[in-house]
């Protein structure tokens, strides 16, 4: 693998810049600015093209044949993360659209129910309405056919006082029955017309709030279409990308290991390696000089040789013996993958044998996958780089572990940030010190490395 290989993700970098952060409201570009920036970097890989099968055959031009081909693998990852965002971006509003859509379905099943309610309500009123026009056309009648004087008749057809005394009680009585009666006839037909009133209101607020339903299932339709052909877009791209890269590696195994080129890169990239180590040293043994208070009744893991690297100056007490079913997440959730550098000891092509401090994780197709946080905790560094680990996450268990997430081509966490076991983290990528899509995560106990399969178990 040549230098140049190494420092190309840094216009990878640039474009997922608007990734970096887990703000949702600054990961979007505008639609336009995002198809235009595609259709800058599809004329940059055509160009790239033209120039690689000029190249291609010539023994002569190997090196400058590799040059271009890392050229043109930089400009297809940034192909690769304008239409990651573009996904997500459509994505989130097909979510959003989705939201919008229950709460209009539900808005119009309550609406409906109390149309409902209200129909019957007005068949209800309405018998009684007519049964009490009834009662009323009936005394209208009666006093009609008895006459004005009707009611002095009564009374003075009384044959003593007690008896004008009872007639007046019982023309009392009927007067406010009646009157009663009245007031009750009105009260029920101003219910009646308030309650109609505000069925023709329901019926037209549910009319047009189908009419937004039905407008927002077209939009959610047609975004989703927008979502598919992005998506496959995409997928056709990661292929071409994973291609390159293959022929990267062939063409770098291909090489003279004995030239002094050769030997030069590679003793940069060991050189590099140690110190994106170092720094991680660095960062630990700072962070847990801090802390006042170290956990108690630990046990340190049961599994053997798994020292290697990484020292703190913190005196810690023994780790709880995790074990690979328990406490702990495998980092990649579901995705299709396998070990393609376990931790330990493992060939260096010209420096001899060095030491792996972590696990690799590779597969294909992925890359841009989820990383998720195999545990909850703080984290206590979060970098963006195109050299060492590239693009990195730095977690704080609180118990004296820590795990490392590197060479991810996206970070949605930041220095500080408090994370739950399983929340999604970042995306792998290939940034830094690396060779193709992986990722490299480590499992250290205040500062030493420690073998990360004794902890996560491969679903």
């Amino acid at each position: 693998m040549s230098k140049k290989f190494l420092c190309i993700i840094f216009a990878l970098i640039l474009a997922v810049t608007p990734l970096l952060c887990f703000n949702a409201a600054a990961l979007p570009e505008e639609k336009e600015e995002l198809e235009n920036r595609i259709d800058e970097i599809d004329a940059e890989i055509a160009a790239n093209k033209v120039k690689l099968e000029s190249l291609k055959d010539k023994k002569d031009k190997q090196m400058e044949y590799l040059d271009t081909l890392e050229t043109q693998i930089e400009t297809v990852e940034s192909k690769v993360s304008n239409l990651q965002t573009q996904i997500e971006r459509i994505d989130s509003q097909v979510k959003k659209l989705n939201t919008e859509l229950k709460q209009l379905d539900n808005e119009i099943t309550e609406i409906n129910s109390g149309i409902t309610t209200a129909e019957k309500d007005i068949v209800t009123m309405q018998d009684n309405i007519s049964s009490t026009s009834d009662q009323l056309a009936a005394k209208l009648r009666s006093s009609y056919m008895n006459g004005n004087d009707s009611a002095l008749k009564i009374l003075m057809g009384s044959d003593s006082l007690a008896s004008f005394l009872t007639r007046l009680e019982m023309m009392k009585r009927s007067s406010e029955k009646d009157k009663s009666l009245i007031l009750g006839f009105r009260d029920k037909v101003t219910k009646l017309n308030k309650t109609k009133e505000k069925l023709e209101k329901d019926k037209t607020e549910v009319s047009a709030k189908i009419t937004e339903a039905n407008e927002k299932k077209a939009l959610s339709l047609e975004k989703k279409s927008e979502l598919e052909v992005k998506q496959k877009a995409h997928d056709a791209t990661m292929t071409d990308l994973e291609g390159k890269y293959a022929e990267v590696e062939s063409i770098i195994s291909g090489l003279d290991k004995s030239s002094a080129e050769y030997k030069k890169y590679n003793s940069e990239l060991q050189k590099e390696k140690a110190e994106a180590d170092a720094e991680i040293d660095r960062i630990l043994s700072e962070y847990y000089a801090t802390q006042t208070t170290l956990p108690v009744n630990n046990n340190e893991p049961t599994s053997a040789q798994q020292n290697g690297g990484g020292n703190s100056s913190t005196t810690k007490p023994a780790g709880p013996s995790y074990t690979a079913k328990g406490d702990w997440l495998w980092p990649l959730g579901n995705a299709s993958c396998y070990i393609s550098s376990p931790y330990g000891y493992r060939s260096a092509s010209v420096s001899g044998n060095a030491f792996h401090g972590g696990t690799d994780i590779a597969g294909s197709g992925i890359s841009g996958k989820p990383v998720y946080a195999s545990r909850a905790g703080k984290v206590i560094t979060a970098v963006t780089s195109n050299r060492g680990y590239g693009i990195y996450v730095l977690i704080d268990h609180g118990d004296g572990y820590s795990t490392l997430y590197a060479h991810m081509s996206a970070r949605y966490v930041s220095t500080g940030d408090n994370v739950s076991k399983g929340q999604m983290i970042g995306r792998v990528g290939s940034t830094g010190n690396s060779t193709g899509p992986h990722l490299h995560f480590e499992v250290r106990y205040y500062g030493e490395k420690k073998n990360p399969m004794n902890f996560v178990k491969k679903p």
